[in-house]
């Protein structure tokens, strides 16, 4: 009994995704999370304590950097208006003009370049600022600081006041506008050796808008430890805001934590399910390897094999390994991939010679229109002329005329057809030995008179080689070649015709003394219908054609060359083994 594949499916993948939800389900969802989240907090709360007493001892940016490295906490001690305390390492100190105090110590932590982060540390000893600032009582807050090239802004703030998303609760505060001079700037040297937390944007963000919280309208100090949460691309963390009284003065730490550092939440799995990762993982590895061997492997091998025929390649075929409806299914796509090929195969055939048919058709239509305007222009005037009794003792010459003409047609008819049968790709020739110097003997007999006419010097260098071709073919291509250099040879000039090979091919060969072929010429020379020299030409333009289809139809190499004495025209046949 063949094994479903629906029911292997159905049994591993229910087995395996059971077993690792089964797990995954009720450690995380129900006890992991939350135990996890309330150990986050209670050591964020325990460290509050202990960063009290290290932050009055080192000071609070040291406190903050030391607690980073050791526990992976962003912390921070801000006064009652949300600003970070004692900023030692990152701050201008500005002469404010038609004041006589002291300077001005700003922090930097929470200003922005408006064109990039770099332009917090354009500013130099020596410049020109204006600060715009929120006045509280005694304190002035400033939020845009600006020079003659540049400037900084507290976005959280800024916006909040100004422009078209300005916030109401804000519309009560007081604001000022200060001028001074930069007379000390501490930035480090390059940016990303800002001190800890001045380079966690993220952290600085959540810091400035607490701040921003305590400046609007009706917002009240916090009176106890509040806790908060927060995301950022798709990571959560949790504040917590705990009010503090130092010295008499009001404050806030400020601590955040991510709940999804690595090594944390290892160390939280190890702790709570010490077990968990060892068995989910030999469920997996254990499912996932029958799985991948019984199902994976010929899934793949159907996909590449199928891609394969999608690109019209057929070479590959599936090997059935088994009963099932993958091995039903590899049989159907073999099957179907020998059909497919089989057909398209047939079908570019059929194209290919439909194709070729069409075409010769075109050409054999357009060659008769045109070959046939100028005999039966000639006859229609022989006619006119006769019927019209003028110049009637020279009947017997139009009527001459005309019987020439006709026989031309008739020739070129013939040719016309013959080349239609030769292109059309059905015609295929017997081919069987013969000797090749007997067809030369008959063919220079044949055209006797008209090498006699121009009193030709005819040379024949044969050799009795036995071909393999058709015998009337290959003699009606030696025709065409001896006529075509009776044609084209002047009165008393040479005509040679040689026979020479190897042990596989023989070449024949007919050159004449005449003038060379011109380069554009000779590749057009093979066309039907085309003749050099066409104004004194008195073919009919098909016979190189005819000779071109014949040699390609015994799949000869042939050509035609200038020499230093004329014009050579060859072809080779095969020799009889």
């Amino acid at each position: 009994m063949k094994n479903s594949i629906v029911f292997k499916w159905f049994m591993l993948t229910a087995l395996l995704f059971s077993t690792m939800f089964l797990f995954i389900g009720i450690s995380q969802n129900y006890f992991f999370e939350k135990y996890y989240i309330n150990k986050k907090l209670a050591t964020l709360k325990m460290h509050l304590d202990e960063y009290s007493e290290m932050a009055a001892k080192k000071g609070t940016e040291a406190a903050s950097g030391q607690f980073y490295k050791n526990n992976h906490i962003w912390i921070t001690k801000l006064d009652e208006y949300g600003r970070i305390c004692d900023v030692e390492n990152y701050y201008v100190e500005v002469k404010l003009k038609n004041e006589s105090q002291g300077n001005w110590r700003i922090p930097m932590y929470s200003f922005e370049g408006e064109f990039s982060s770099d332009v917090l540390f354009s500013l130099k000893v020596g410049d020109e600022v204006v600060i715009d600032t929120v006045n509280i009582a005694d304190e002035r807050i400033p939020y845009h600081i600006q020079t003659d090239s540049t400037g900084v802004v507290n976005l959280n703030i800024a916006n909040k006041l100004h422009g078209p998303h300005a916030d109401k609760a804000y519309s009560h505060l007081s604001t000022g506008i200060y001028r001074g001079t930069i007379t000390k700037t501490v930035f480090p040297e390059r940016t990303e050796y800002n001190p800890f937390p001045y380079y966690e944007r993220y952290f600085l963000t959540q810091v400035k808008e607490f701040q921003a919280g305590l400046l609007a309208e009706n917002a009240k100090p916090l009176q106890r430890t509040e806790e908060l949460s927060a995301t950022e691309n798709f990571a959560a963390y949790k504040i917590i805001i705990k009010p503090v009284i130092e010295n008499g003065a009001a404050g806030y730490l400020f601590a955040m934590t991510s709940l999804q550092p690595v090594d944390e939440a290892i160390t939280g799995i190890r702790q709570f399910y010490p077990y968990f990762f060892g068995v989910t993982l030999l469920c997996v590895i254990f499912l996932a390897f029958i799985f991948s061997r019984w199902l994976a492997k010929p899934l793949l091998s159907i996909n590449q094999v199928t891609g394969k025929i999608a690109n019209m390649d057929f070479s590959e075929k599936l090997p059935i390994r088994s009963e099932d409806e993958i091995g039903q299914l590899s049989r159907n796509i073999n099957y179907l991939s020998s059909q497919m090929e089989a057909y398209i195969g047939q079908l570019k055939q059929d194209l290919d010679k439909e194709k070729q048919l069409e075409n010769t058709r075109k050409e054999f239509i357009a060659g008769v229109s045109h070959e046939l305007k100028t005999p039966l222009a000639v006859m229609k005037s022989c006619l006119s002329i006769l019927k019209d009794g003028i110049a009637v003792e020279k009947r017997e010459h139009y009527f001459q005329a005309m019987e020439d003409e006709i026989q031309r047609m008739d020739l070129l008819v013939v040719n016309m057809l013959d080349l239609a049968k030769f292109e059309s790709g059905t015609y295929k020739p017997e081919i069987a030995p013969f000797a090749i110097d007997k067809v030369i003997t008959e063919v220079c007999s044949s055209l006797a008179e008209q090498i006699q006419e121009k009193n030709l010097s005819l040379t024949v260098n044969l050799s009795s080689r036995m071909v393999l071709g058709h015998k009337g073919l290959v003699g009606r291509v030696i025709t065409n070649f001896l006529s075509n250099a009776i044609q084209h040879t002047e009165n008393g000039q040479a005509i040679i015709i040689a026979v020479r090979g190897n042990e596989r091919t023989t070449e024949i060969s007919v050159e004449n003394q005449g003038n060379p072929i011109a380069e554009e010429d000779r590749r057009k020379i093979w066309y039907q219908f085309y003749r050099v020299g066409a104004g004194t030409s008195k073919g009919t333009g098909l016979g190189l054609a005819i000779s071109k289809e014949i040699l390609e139809l015994h799949h000869a190499i042939y050509g035609v060359e200038n020499t230093k004495d004329g014009v050579r025209f060859f072809f080779s046949l095969p020799v009889q083994p």
